[in-house]
């Protein structure tokens, strides 16, 4: 039972890697970026709960590769990882993963900024424009 499982695992493993690869434009090692990525986003939702999963999992697949007699014997992956892998996995896909949360917020901070500066310099040029029209109107008279 452990073997089956340790192979769903992997395969498992290869698709979201290949998933992260497409999304992040890397040739190769798409959960290490995702990995280095979620370390710099440090108000990332849920990366106190992704980035251990992902790193264990990381050094499993390692483990697995280098070794692949463990991939027979260990019996360290359970049906918990198998489930949270492919729910991970479809998150991912649906842009619901904590970097693509991070980013989507990120994104309209940086809308939100420029639009506010928008304001600001128009009501400051709006304001200016009040003030000359009073001065005309207050020499007019």
């Amino acid at each position: 039972m452990g073997k089956r499982r340790n192979e769903k695992f992997l395969s498992l493993y290869v698709e979201l890697d290949r998933l992260l690869c497409e999304k992040f434009g890397v040739p190769s090692s798409g959960v290490t970026e995702y990995i280095n990525r979620l370390n710099n986003a440090r108000f990332a939702p849920d990366r106190d709960e992704v980035l251990p999963k992902l790193v264990a999992y990381r050094n499993i697949k390692y483990r697995f590769f280098s070794e692949p007699a463990t991939v027979r014997k260990s019996d360290e992956i359970d049906k918990r990882d198998i489930v949270w892998m492919k729910r991970f996995i479809r998150y991912v896909k649906k842009k619901k993963d904590p970097i693509s949360v991070y980013l989507r917020r990120a994104r309209r901070y940086l809308r939100m900024r420029k639009l506010r500066k928008f304001v600001l310099i128009f009501a400051g040029c709006l304001g200016v424009l009040i003030l000359i029209l009073v001065l005309v109107l207050m020499l007019l008279k």
